[in-house]
């Protein structure tokens, strides 16, 4: 009994820990649409409002949210930051910045974002483009911009901003290879949800050849999700598809607690990867990248994605094995099954009817 309501006071503690990082919490990327024409350059740019709130203190009234009046209240402020850390220079001269909009809506996963439109005037044709986007950097180096650059006298590239990184031309393909990689492996580890549904599917053990079908059987089904909804093939709206997602979280720790059976996890795990890897193409959508660009970034950003869970089930299964050797197995188990169960179910609703 002891280690029963040990382990109910173990998940309440831990979900109440969780819960400001549900409804609001860093994406670590932000999005831009840089239009470049003979005389100006033109930025459209998203960021997460929650970033935004961390590095300017918009809510004024505390309630967790920023509304419209409160952003527009400090749009000089949100404006004079955008200035520090977004610049655009030609031939070696600094154009200036003129916010033509500052307004609140929402990303393909639901999230509040600030979008703003930048644009950047030349009295002479543009020469010697150089573009800066940096924007929340405070929140951590590995904060990245990703951007699609249209116009300048060839075909739409995408580019990968980070602190110190500066445009000029477009990127070999190695490098640009080599940016989707590290976005993909980003994306797995902040993405707490994706996380929540492997580690719900590893909890209760098995042989390796039982771990081995399980992260398969994820990987194939959300490879080719991912490959079909990135290329345009097959398109489902974001708001079924993150609504999806927490579903499986929740089936998944339910079926943990009630049956906590190993056999066929690998269909769970199949089946519910589909709908993840909807999810996963929805960072590269963003960008509305040329098919020419997309399919190398979504092999090199899929690459990513499978290094990061091979990372995570190197470092989940060891412990797991470790504590089924002891009597904390099983209430550590109900535990962290309540834990996810209590997030998945956060996300449904927020997903839904929030």
């Amino acid at each position: 009994m002891r280690a029963r309501a040990a382990a109910v006071v173990l998940a309440i503690g831990v979900t109440w820990l969780a819960v400001p990082s549900v409804f609001g919490h860093p994406a670590n990327v932000a999005h831009a649409r840089i239009a470049v024409g003979e005389r100006s350059v033109e930025i459209a740019l998203s960021l997460n409002l929650f970033e935004l709130d961390l590095v300017l203190s918009l809510d004024a009234d505390r309630d967790g949210q920023v509304a419209p009046a409160e952003l527009q209240a400090r749009r000089p402020d949100v404006v004079e930051y955008l200035r520090g850390k977004v610049g655009v220079a030609t031939s070696g001269r600094a154009l200036p910045m003129d916010a033509r909009a500052l307004d609140i809506g929402r990303s393909g996963d639901g999230r509040a974002v600030a979008e703003a439109r930048l644009a950047f005037r030349s009295e002479a044709p543009i020469r010697d483009l150089a573009i800066r986007c940096e924007p929340l950097s405070e929140l951590g180096a590995d904060h990245t911009t990703l951007a699609r650059v249209d116009g300048g006298g060839g075909v739409p590239r995408e580019v990968v901003f980070r602190p110190g990184v500066t445009y000029r031309e477009a990127p070999g393909a190695v490098a640009t290879a080599l940016e989707f990689l590290k976005l993909g492996i980003v994306h797995i580890f902040i993405g707490a949800d994706h996380v929540a549904f492997l580690v719900g599917l590893l909890l209760t053990g098995g042989s390796t050849l039982t771990i081995v079908k399980i992260v398969t059987a994820f990987t194939a089904a959300h490879s080719v999700t991912l490959s079909l909804a990135a290329l345009d093939v097959v398109a489902l709206p974001p708001t079924v598809v993150e609504a999806g997602i927490a579903l499986s979280i929740v089936y998944v720790a339910a079926a943990n607690l009630v049956a906590q059976r190993r056999e066929g996890r690998w269909v769970v795990s199949f089946l519910f990867g589909l709908v993840h890897g909807f999810g996963f193409a929805g960072v590269l959508k963003e960008l509305a990248l040329p098919s020419s660009a997309m399919v190398a970034s979504l092999v090199s950003f899929n690459v990513g994605v499978e290094l990061a869970q091979v990372a995570i089930v190197l470092l989940v299964l060891p412990l797991l094995y470790a504590l089924a050797r002891t009597r904390l197995h099983a209430p550590l188990t109900r535990a962290a099954s309540l834990v996810i169960l209590t997030l998945g179910l956060l996300w449904l609703y927020q997903r839904t009817l929030a």
